[in-house]
């Protein structure tokens, strides 16, 4: 446990970088109805699987409030980090690392209705709301676009405070450490760290709820959801978004991949393994290899109609120079110090003398017979 995040109801490990959000999700109501799959998938980006429970699809409706929204590095910032928030979510997986997509997120914060979209994909709209108690109730409403996209209705707690058993529905719905995207192009994962959520029956009378209504998912019953719950919150860790294809089950795993049949990347494979630091959690693979097409076809259009050396760190792509002078950070600490000078000399200068060298290499660096670079 740190900081009172704890670990061990976790499916899967979280990355070893340092988060990068850190955030309170508070006085949320969980409302669920199933849908019909064959409406939700083209809302559901190609390269992820519809997760279901006893073969049925559902999508959830959640009022809450954000609160404390900040990097992992700064405070808390009155009028920036506590809006109300209305997401609609669906439940999917990929690699078997299951998750939530959301169809859109409502949100009453400008900061993040700008910022998401742009640096996570996310979805994220501007919209008038509240979420505040009145008596033994919590209130809520939402409004976009001038009134066109509503929602309105009331939450009543009736129930003792549970958690998910092994194998129920409510375990299915709730214990999700993960969001999918689609972000420049390609499909993204990001992972979320909190404790076990408790959670309590409720009931809730809708008023309004053009939301789901929008997305035209065969809900016969939009003011009457199938199941609600109703939770204080977690605490929540959010890390950078990252590509959703990998290699292997080590998350935590960076890939170089290189030109099988150069000689240049030979020695540069080479020269990293006999020089990283105890700590570096590199593979390599030859870029014409099924795992590396894979994993490049997945990457941004720019990327994946290059032709280049390539490396995927904490899941982010690099190409050409970006990716040659990373390949320091792999290494003991007296060739590390040189990064930042690399870094420094604008990228395309480095991407000019990338080209060069990549144009020559074969004339000056022997063709290998095989490729014989460390593959594991």
């Amino acid at each position: 446990m740190e900081d009172g995040f704890q670990v061990e109801h976790l499916p899967f490990p979280m990355p070893d970088r340092r988060h990068t959000l850190a955030q309170d999700w508070r006085f949320l109501t969980f409302m669920h109805w199933r849908v019909d799959i064959e409406k939700l998938r083209p809302h559901v980006p190609e390269g992820l699987e519809i997760d279901t429970f006893e073969g049925d699809a559902y999508i959830g409706l959640v009022p809450f409030m954000m609160k404390h929204v900040r990097p992992s590095w700064f405070v808390s910032t009155p009028g920036i980090s506590n809006f109300p928030e209305f997401n609609i979510r669906t439940y999917v997986k990929k690699d078997g690392i299951a998750g939530v997509f959301f169809l859109t997120l409502e949100a009453k914060s400008l900061v993040t209705c700008n910022f998401a979209p742009r640096t996570y994909g996310l979805p994220y709209r501007y919209a008038k709301g509240s979420v505040k108690k009145s008596g033994n109730k919590w209130e809520w409403d939402s409004s976009r676009n001038k009134g066109q996209f509503k929602l309105a209705g009331t939450t009543e707690v009736i129930g003792e405070q549970l958690q998910a058993q092994p194998g129920s529905l409510e375990e299915f719905l709730f214990e999700r450490y993960s969001l999918y995207t689609s972000h420049k192009g390609s499909l993204r994962r990001g992972y979320t760290h909190h404790n076990k959520w408790k959670f309590q029956l409720a009931k809730v009378e809708l008023t309004e709820n053009s939301l789901t209504e929008s997305f035209n998912l065969g809900i016969d019953k939009p003011l009457t959801p199938e199941l609600v719950h109703y939770s204080d919150g977690v605490r929540v860790r959010t890390f950078s978004i990252e590509l959703a294809e990998r290699i292997g089950t080590d998350i935590n795993r960076d890939f170089l991949l290189l030109d099988g049949d150069c000689g240049l990347c030979h020695r540069l494979a080479t020269f990293l393994d006999k020089r990283m630091k105890p700590s570096a959690n590199l593979g390599y693979r030859p870029n014409s290899s099924k795992d590396a097409q894979r994993l490049i076809q997945a990457m941004p259009k720019k990327y994946s109609e290059s032709d280049t050396v390539y490396l995927v760190r904490n899941g982010q792509p690099y190409m050409r120079s970006s990716a040659a002078i990373r390949c320091l950070l792999y290494m003991k600490w007296y060739y590390r110090m040189w990064y930042p000078l690399c870094w420094l000399t604008p990228l395309p200068i480095r991407d000019i003398a990338y080209r060069i060298v990549a144009k020559y290499r074969h004339k000056v660096f022997k063709k290998p017979k095989v490729c014989a670079f460390r593959v594991d």
